[in-house]
């Protein structure tokens, strides 16, 4: 019993040695792309690529096909962390500004520092685009900072700090938001693309305005000329004749646009003359009702023609040409 004093002595001195000791920081990082490495650790372990649209959106699709967004080096030394897929950790140094790209068109809602006595922290703005700097006091601090912005976004980033290593630099992209506007791009670019269809759809039958379809001429027959095969005329040759509303209108073949376009000259009592003619997205409206007509590529000896006359396929209507 004689003891027991001096064991709570013994106790005593050994609770106070415990409180007295130190507490160290244990940062853990689990699930990130970046597998805990710091921003300074990026930078030596990732091969740079110039930060450009094109980089952020292949990383996007990147995330859209295997789930990991990865974070990117740029050419001058810039880490740029996906946002909402990794958790950053960014080093800096003492007597050294750390400067935290956040995305453009938001602003600064708040901004909390964990410890606010050794670390300095303030926000700016380049144009559009908020701006963070912060800046150690020392060597050997860990800390956390999360900023809040108007587009709803929180930004949650550790801070550590080496006497000699730091990445001055650091940016966010925001993969999810990447993929929903090249989806919008993607959707507004086919309505687009339907609307030039339609638009050369019209553009093809405005011209013969209110004709009545069972009222068209077909009764063309078109042959090659000067001895030329029809084979060695494929891209002269049209597809299909037909006239109405005092116009002949000529569906030109596929080919037709790798080629030279033909001019059109009216051939009467074996006189040529040249034809009002236009070109409106592969037919060729020709102005007037011509009973021949040639179409003619090339000059001299290298000239092809295509010789076409009405009422030569046997009586006209739908099924009179050919």
């Amino acid at each position: 019993m004689k003891f027991f004093p001096y064991a709570l002595v013994a106790l005593a001195m050994v609770a106070s040695s415990a409180m007295a000791m130190p507490s160290t920081t244990t940062i853990h990082l689990i699930g990130t792309p970046d597998k805990g490495r710091t921003s300074d650790q990026l930078v030596h372990g990732v091969a740079p690529v110039p930060l450009s649209s094109r980089a952020t959106e292949d990383a996007s699709q990147e995330w859209l096909q295997t789930g990991i967004a990865p974070s990117l080096v740029g050419t001058n030394g810039q880490v740029m962390y996906p946002y909402g897929q990794s958790r950053p950790t960014i080093t800096c140094a003492p007597l050294h500004i750390c400067v935290i790209n956040l995305m453009a068109g938001e602003h600064i809602t708040n901004m909390s520092i964990g410890d606010s006595v050794r670390w300095l922290v303030q926000s700016a703005g380049a144009g559009n685009r908020p701006v963070v700097v912060v800046k150690p006091t020392d060597a050997g601090l860990v800390t956390n900072l999360v900023v809040t912005t108007d587009a709803g976004r929180v930004y949650y980033m550790t801070l550590v700090s080496d006497a000699h290593d730091y990445v001055p630099l650091v940016g966010f992209y925001d993969p999810q938001q990447l993929v929903i506007n090249m989806q919008q791009q993607a959707a507004q670019a086919r309505a687009a693309e339907q609307a030039r269809v339609e638009a050369r759809k019209k553009a093809v039958v405005a011209p013969m305005g209110s004709i009545n379809p069972a009222s068209l001429d077909f009764d063309f027959i078109c042959k090659a000329d000067d001895g030329h095969a029809d084979l060695e005329n494929a891209d002269l040759k049209p597809v299909r004749v037909f006239a109405g509303g005092g116009h002949t209108y000529l569906q030109m073949p596929p080919d037709m646009k790798y080629t030279d376009a033909p001019a059109v000259f009216n051939v009467t009592n074996g006189q040529t003359e040249l034809m009002n003619s236009r070109l409106v997205h592969g037919y060729y409206i020709i102005d007037g009702l011509p009973q021949t007509f040639k179409l003619v590529v090339g000059v001299g000896k290298g000239a092809r023609s295509v010789t076409c006359r009405h009422g030569q396929a046997g009586g006209g209507g739908w099924l009179s040409w050919r």
